[in-house]
């Protein structure tokens, strides 16, 4: 139980059970370390894009086997031991930091500069710690159990032990040898070895008292670390330029950024229409004595295909859309055709074994998609990068096609099938989180508008484009929660969405200026933005109309909007088509998206329908985590390309810690909602709390984030300002964390909940917070995050009796 939660221990039952968790039981500790593993992942893509074709494969292969080691271990202490109660979340966020210092250090691994620390060894120390941690967790469980033995964990300390060793040599030996060829060899060689060693640890789950607890869990978490795989290939799309922001966006960006995403989309299809389903099924039906062994072998060890596919799809992407222009053509060459052919290849041969170690079938979908891409392959190497991902798009299409006319009648027995399992009611669907994952690059890229106009301009840039992809995402979270249609119909409706947003956030940059020869980034901004409107609004419409309320709503909803639409159309063409921002096109830029905006009001409190409150919290929950997910990545990004040093890694931590507390602050106000939800009585009570505590509020929550995160981008990044230096970034980081803690005590207040002592105190930290500019960000994140943690202890001290948060009224 995380102190948040302690301050709200009276919460009835039901709602505890619901906010334990946000997706399937998942907790949210283990969802905020996936989180991490996204920045992860996109630097297994960045060591592998930085070396030769057999360099990149080997060493990216290698870390790529360690993070999977880790994260498995993980997955199977979340599923023995329950990651939200105690101290355990401080320890996941603990481990959590550690793991984004082993990112850190990953486009380094092999590499020792001789400046400052060596990157192997920070590598090595961190693999180690966070896979240490993992086994004393279960240790300390199973020494209070007097049902388990201690045995099974104490086995597993005897490959660690000796991996731990090999690691060590390949860290530290080859800095003492001659630098050339043989010291990566043999540094190579004995990560290989402590790998395989490691690697037998995995024989310990299915036997003896180390067995698989919940099938739901473990179904999800696995799910889940799919979905952040896809989600790194969908941010190698937009970054494929860099991150600076500065290329200029031509047709042949956007066509290639949009097949690259529909190369994305049927891998996430490929899985999550019924494989993952049904291998969850079946599962749930075997026997506990032989469902931990299957557990382990079809998804801790089968899945690594499909992650390392993905990998190798993300790397493949990057380099073809990095040669969309001809300038940078000879970019894409037979390596790189090879990694997202390859890795497409690699994918589906993982998910063939998947399913028939689950379910004895083998897919004939996959089948196909293998041989197509193989066949294809050698064809798409004689062309343009672009037209090579037309080819795996229109081949992956055609696959799609296949399911629904010449295996038609197979695909639906097999749905008939995973019907029950699909039917299950979910806080967010695999298509809903899709498009969260692009939302985490579309807030990268506010934070990149922000640091190319540096100041109060960029910042007010930021917020605007913010606050357009804040209201598309609420809008499709009311649909979602409103609407229950064809499966198919919403795929392609999510399928839209995130196209329409990927090329929002591929112009996020320059959307208030120019960049000679491409594109105008104003325009591309708002006429995607528009078009996501429009389309949310028809989804609502069409099943809605013969409703004899929502449609009324829809249509409030749809009058701010087109007025909207057309002030920020004015806005683009006042701008000019190459000039920057003038004060007219500003102005209709703030009045359309406060008309915009207002419509949540407009539709009124009752026709707020919630649909099930949990799916409604859930999401917003998400959207929370997704912005601190972008902060991580931003704080990772901040040291990027530099030599590991001390003080730069003290700093990346003392970042990941400051929003680690910043999440722990969130927590127990989010209870505090559910709580208050069960006490109100009508749906007009409801969707006025909804509307105010989620849609409105919530916005300053991610305002708060975006620029925590810009701010400990900045201000890590200048060399100088680990001395006394004060830079602007430490002012906005500052600023960032007051909106955000400020924020959250009006939620509080919204959900009519009186001030306590740790409340109070929060507010003290967020008065006192701007005297921290004075200090040297070091010594301030360390001030700030002591100050933070004081306040949850305390929470947890002073815990609440039962009722000891009365309403105030309604």
């Amino acid at each position: 139980m995380t102190s948040g939660e302690d301050e709200v221990a009276g919460a009835g039952l039901g709602v505890r059970r619901t906010l334990v968790a946000t997706h399937g039981g998942v907790t949210r500790a283990e969802l905020f370390l996936d989180l991490v593993f996204v920045f992860a992942f996109m630097n297994v893509a960045g060591l592998m894009a930085a070396r030769s074709a057999f360099d990149a494969l080997v060493q990216g292969g290698l870390v790529l086997l360690l993070l999977w080691r880790s994260w498995a271990g993980y997955a199977w202490v979340g599923n023995l031991v329950r990651l939200d109660r105690g101290i355990l979340p401080i320890v996941m966020f603990m481990v959590a930091t550690a793991l984004l210092l082993v990112a850190v250090a990953i486009p380094d691994v092999s590499v020792d500069r001789h400046a400052g620390l060596s990157a192997p060894l920070v590598f090595v120390v961190g693999f180690l710690s966070i896979r240490a941690v993992s086994l004393l967790i279960i240790m300390r469980s199973r020494r209070r159990s007097t049902q388990q033995s201690i045995a099974p964990a104490r086995q597993a300390w005897l490959p660690l032990a000796a991996s731990a060793v090999l690691l060590l040599c390949g860290a530290l030996l080859p800095s003492h040898l001659a630098p050339g060829r043989s010291a990566g060899l043999l540094q190579i060689l004995l990560f290989a070895v402590a790998t395989a060693v490691d690697y037998v640890g995995l024989r310990a789950p299915g036997t003896g008292s180390w067995q698989l607890r919940s099938v739901r869990h473990w179904a999800e978490r696995h799910n889940l670390i799919m979905l952040i795989a896809l989600g790194e290939t969908i941010i190698s799309i937009g970054t494929s330029r860099g991150f600076a922001g500065t290329p200029a966006i031509t047709w042949s960006v956007l066509a290639g950024s949009g097949l690259a995403l529909l190369v994305v989309a049927f891998l996430w299809w490929a899985y999550f229409d019924i494989a993952a389903l049904d291998a969850e099924q079946t599962l749930e039906s075997v026997p506990h004595h032989a469902r931990s062994r299957l557990a382990r072998d079809a998804y801790t060890l089968l899945h690594l295909p499909m992650i390392a596919g993905l990998i190798l799809v993300a790397f493949g992407l990057k380099h073809a859309l990095g040669a969309t222009e001809i300038d940078t053509a000879k970019k894409w060459d037979a390596p790189a055709l090879f990694s997202l052919y390859g890795g497409v290849v690699l994918y589906l041969l993982g998910l063939v074994a998947f399913e028939w170690r689950m379910v004895r079938r083998i897919g004939r979908g996959p089948l196909l998609g293998i041989v197509l891409v193989a066949l294809l392959a050698p064809v798409a190497r004689t062309v343009e990068a672009v037209a090579s991902l037309g080819i795996l798009a229109g081949a992956l299409v055609c696959v799609v096609l296949a399911h629904v006319t010449v295996l038609r009648k197979r695909h639906r027995g097999l749905h008939r099938v995973v019907a029950v399992t699909a039917g299950r009611e979910v806080e967010a669907t695999p298509e809903d989180l899709f498009l969260d994952l692009v939302f985490v690059y579309a807030f990268i890229q506010v934070t990149v508008l922000m640091t190319r106009h540096p100041g109060a301009t960029g910042v007010f840039h930021g917020l605007a484009v913010l606050a357009l992809l804040w209201w598309s995402w609420i809008n499709h979270t009311w649909y979602t929660t409103v609407v229950r249609g064809s499966a198919n119909v919403r795929r392609l409706i999510v399928l839209t969405e995130v196209t329409l947003t990927l090329m929002l956030g591929i112009a996020t940059p320059q959307a208030f200026s120019h960049v000679p020869g491409g594109l105008p980034g104003p325009a591309i901004v708002v006429l995607t933005y528009v078009a996501v409107r429009v389309l949310q609004l028809a989804a609502l419409w069409i099943p809605l109309r013969r409703d004899t309320a929502l449609p009324t709503a829809v249509i409030r909803a749809a009058a701010p909007t087109c007025v909207a639409a057309v002030l920020l159309v004015g806005a683009v063409l006042a701008g000019g088509a190459t000039g920057p921002a003038t004060p007219l096109s500003t102005a209709l830029w703030v009045a359309g998206i406060a008309v915009d905006l207002s419509s949540g009001y407009l539709t009124g409190a009752r026709n707020w329908q919630l649909g099930q409150v949990s799916r409604w919290m859930g999401r917003y929950n998400l959207i929370i985590l997704i912005a601190l997910g972008q902060a991580v990545i931003s704080t990772g990004m901040a040291v990027a390309g530099l030599p590991a040093s001390g003080p730069a890694l003290l700093c990346v931590a003392l970042g990941a810690l400051l929003l680690s507390a910043l999440w722990w602050t969130y927590v127990g106000t989010d209870v505090v909602i559910g709580e208050r939800f069960t006490e109100l009585t009508t749906p007009r009570q409801r969707g006025a709390l909804a509307r105010d505590a989620y849609t409105y509020l919530h916005l300053f929550l991610v305002v708060g984030l975006v620029l925590v995160a810009f701010g400990l981008r900045t201000s890590l990044a200048i060399p100088g300002q680990l001395g006394p230096a004060t830079p602007a970034g430490q002012v906005i980081l500052v600023c960032g964390l007051i909106v955000f803690l400020l924020t959250d005590h009006l939620v509080w207040r919204r959900a009519r909940r009186t001030v306590t002592r740790p409340r109070a105190l929060t507010l003290l930290v967020a008065a006192l917070a701007p005297l921290t500019i004075l200090l040297p960000v070091r010594e301030a994140l360390i001030l700030l995050i002591l100050s933070l943690s004081s306040v949850h202890l305390l929470a947890r001290t002073t815990r609440p009796r039962p009722g000891s948060h009365p309403a105030r009224g309604t």
